[in-house]
């Protein structure tokens, strides 16, 4: 029977040739772009999934009350003492990234990343396959151990098995002689810890004692800059554990009720995090709920491609039918036939899909802003989901015309009686509209969306935000010779330090009283620069006083606040004033510290030299590149084994809002690919309305009707069908743009013109598709018209 169902759906796929090569060009693109969309998806939902105790192991969050922001940072300390004191947990470790650690490989300094110190324990927490060594439970328990991954053994030795080899590396501006115990197996691109090297994380406590100016930074617990890891033993509460984490800050810290610890399991951290400050890879809730919207919105289409076609076609096939039903089949069976049909199709371009999304794959990277790695350990969750929706799809694209068709009664088929019914007019027509909102909803997006980057890009954020450029010094001891050296220069207007520049990526919050309310604590945020700084951005004085360097207090008790710090604090006559020790000596008008996603911060200004690693150079238009030149070779001067890093600030503020042109790239193609997935069936259902016409476009013709009203009968019924998909489509549009709007504190306006230009397009597009066929409709011999069966 299957054997019948099979043979029969080749042959009527065969002799309707056209219809097949537009439903699988048209069914071909929209499983590549979901089968794209499902890889994103995969990959994010299984971040962490390669290590076996993700449901035991935590991660400890610090809670910063009165400044209501979460932290991963922890004291060194804390990690020993959760070991020691609470007896659920069964293994610990904190983890610090190692900065400023390079590998001596023969005569050249290979600076390393993703170095990490911490304890031994953290071969028992995360799941770190060893290749080479013997996990014995204290790996790195001596100060000069070291593992390796498996690819970074291979760049040292050139071989994987390194074990008892000695690497010369240089930590902290001191070079210490490693000897490898222990080289792992690389972690995948989905695991949110993925380390080259770990060692004792005592190796970093001497840059943190210089630093801090302290002497026992591993049993201070104010010094918050570790993550700290747990495993807890089978069968232990979270909540209990964490009722125990609460003793610790009445206990331990200093500053009561300041601080709150809690715990985060390792399968949430990557999804879960947003609230979270912290250098970690995060994801994002709504970015998979966006794509698979679009995936589901991009099948939705190709489905009503299928059945569109599959009815206007059907109607060739009612003879077939009827004589099927003569000889005794039944519903199920004319059922299942188009069913089979349909599955066939859907499988036939399952490779063909595949083919296109490996092809498409390196462009979609780019434009979701992440990496789309085809995963080993997921290839088998990769296989199944693009089979069950490639026979998911071509199930319910067959399911509507097998259904409908399957219950004509023989008599009416024999009688000639199937016609175009208003029903099934109105439910195609119907179809048609549903298509076009789709393609009008991701065209007025695009438009808003690129609306708001435009806006983002050229908006003045209250500095210079051109010809002025940025050069990253991070060895802070070179950071005013360079400076004293960039001021040399003819071309430089001004130029000036800080901790980062503008825009700034980082941020630093502290607490001060209110003035008028002692009780009161105001939050604001800090930004430390360097004299000149401000005058370099051109950040604009209301009143007061920039910093000067021949003043003394600037140096130590001076501030500048901005006007939103004013209104804060509830200071009316700043200038002299003081928030505790600090005196303020100026006030700036408002501008964009970070980007226009937040409202402008209450902020203060103050000199530091210990956190400067960014000069501000403002510089004459027309000598950028005399500028960049000199600039490399003067650092070159100053540290030949490093390289300078220089940005302009367009090329930062772009950068800072490339999330916005990528959606809105993303959006564009998207829309490009419903409106062609669209015009393929917009194409088939022209020829066929046009075939099916030509006796009635005859009589028309030798009534005296011309080609400008046959071509006009086709492109009218369209051009009201994009009418209608617009109108409906706008309450949509703003539905869906403002919800996303909500993340901009500076936001564009949603424009009737993006919906008169929508518009536009999709009428052009309706009418270049349908305009050939009406056409040559038009240009039929009357004679031949009239004798056409």
């Amino acid at each position: 029977m299957f054997r019948n169902y099979l043979k029969t759906a080749i042959r009527n796929l065969r002799n309707n040739i056209t219809f097949t090569l537009i439903n699988t060009i048209g069914l071909s693109i929209a499983l590549a772009a979901s089968f794209i969309i499902v890889l994103f998806v995969i990959n994010q939902l299984s971040f962490n999934q390669c290590h076996k105790n993700k449901e035991s192991v935590y991660r400890v969050i610090n809670h910063y009350i009165d400044f209501k922001s979460y932290m991963t940072g922890t004291p060194y300390v804390l990690c020993e003492t959760i070991k020691e004191e609470i007896p659920q947990v069964s293994k610990a470790s904190n983890l610090q990234n190692t900065r400023s650690f390079s590998i001596q490989l023969q005569d050249e300094s290979i600076n390393t990343k993703r170095v990490f110190g911490c304890q031994s324990d953290i071969f028992d927490i995360f799941s770190i396959p060893i290749l080479h060594g013997y996990n014995n439970g204290k790996l790195l328990d001596d100060l000069q151990a070291i593992c390796i991954s498996e690819s970074m053994a291979k760049k040292i030795f050139s071989t994987s098995n390194a074990v008892g080899k000695e690497v010369i590396a240089t930590i902290n501006e001191k070079e210490i002689a490693f000897n490898v115990v222990a080289v792992f197996k690389d972690l995948p691109k989905n695991s949110t810890f993925r380390p080259n090297c770990l060692i004792n994380g005592l190796n970093n406590i001497p840059r943190m004692n210089k630093h801090f100016s302290t002497e026992h930074a591993e049993s201070n617990w104010d010094l918050d800059f570790w993550t700290t890891w747990i495993k807890l033993t089978d069968g232990s509460n979270q909540e209990e554990v964490t009722k125990q984490l609460k003793e610790f800050e009445s206990k331990y810290l200093k500053d009561k009720g300041q601080k709150a610890y809690s715990l985060q399991k390792l399968s949430d951290v990557y999804l879960n995090s947003e609230h979270i400050q912290s250098n970690d890879l995060k994801g994002n809730w709504n970015s998979i709920k966006i794509f698979i919207a679009i995936a589901i919105a991009i099948i939705l289409v190709a489905l009503i491609n299928y059945v569109i076609l599959s009815t206007a076609v059907s109607s060739n096939r009612s003879t077939e039918i009827g004589i099927r039903k003569t000889f005794g089949a039944a519903n199920k069976q004319v059922s299942l036939q188009f069913l089979t049909e349909s599955l066939i199709l859907s499988v036939m371009v399952l490779p063909i899909a595949i083919l296109l999304m490996i092809l498409a794959r390196p462009y979609a990277e780019n434009l979701f802003e992440t990496s789309l790695p085809i995963i080993p350990g997921n290839m088998v969750y990769y296989l199944l989901a693009y089979l069950f929706l490639s026979i998911f799809i071509g199930f319910l694209a067959g399911l509507y015309t097998a259904l409908g068709l399957s219950r004509l009664k023989v008599v009416d088929i024999l009688k000639v009686k199937i016609v175009q019914g208003n029903k099934k007019n109105f439910v195609r027509s119907s179809l048609i509209i549903l298509q076009l909102i789709i393609f009008c909803f991701f065209v007025a997006c695009a438009f808003v969306i690129n609306a708001q980057y435009q806006l983002a890009i050229s908006k003045n954020p209250g500095f210079h935000n051109k010809n002025v450029l940025l050069a990253n010094v991070r060895d802070r001891e070179l950071l005013k010779p360079f400076l004293n050296e960039v001021r040399q220069h003819s071309s430089v207007i001004k130029a000036g330090g800080a901790a980062s520049g503008l825009p700034s990526y980082s941020s630093a919050t502290m607490m001060f009283p209110h003035q008028q309310n002692k009780e009161e604590k105001v939050k604001i945020e800090g930004f430390f620069v360097d004299f000149g700084f401000l005058e370099t951005m051109g950040v604009e004085l209301k009143e007061g006083r920039y910093f000067k360097s021949n003043n003394a207090n600037d140096t130590k008790s001076a501030c500048i606040l901005n006007e939103t710090a004013l209104k804060a604090f509830g200071i009316e006559n700043a200038i002299g004033n003081k928030l505790e020790t600090y005196e303020i000596i100026g006030v700036v008008k408002d501008f964009y510290l970070h980007s226009f996603h937040t409202e402008v911060p209450p902020l203060m200004i103050v000199i530091t030299e210990n956190y400067l690693s960014q000069i501000a150079i403002q510089y004459h238009e027309e000598s950028k590149e005399d500028l960049l030149s000199y600039l490399h070779a003067s650092w070159n001067k100053l540290s030949p084994d490093t390289k300078l890093e220089v940005s302009t600030v367009e090329d930062l503020i772009k950068q800072m809002y490339a999330s916005e042109k990528n959606k809105f790239t993303i959006v564009s193609i998207f829309a490009f690919f419903t409106m062609l997935i669209a015009s393929f069936g917009l194409f088939g259902l022209t020829l066929f309305i046009a075939r099916s016409r030509t006796k009635e476009i005859g009589i028309r013709k030798v009534l005296g009707c011309s080609e400008m009203d046959i071509i006009y009968s086709f492109v009218k019924t369209n051009i009201i069908f994009v009418a209608i998909a617009c109108i409906l489509s706008i309450p949509i549009t703003n539905y869906a743009m403002n919800i996303w709007l909500k993340d901009y504190a500076l936001k564009t306006d949603i424009e009737w013109s993006f919906y008169t230009f929508t518009f536009l397009i999709a009428s052009i597009v309706v009418i270049i598709t349908v305009l050939t066929h009406s056409y040559r409709a038009s240009k039929l011999d009357p004679v031949k018209s009239l004798r056409y069966e």
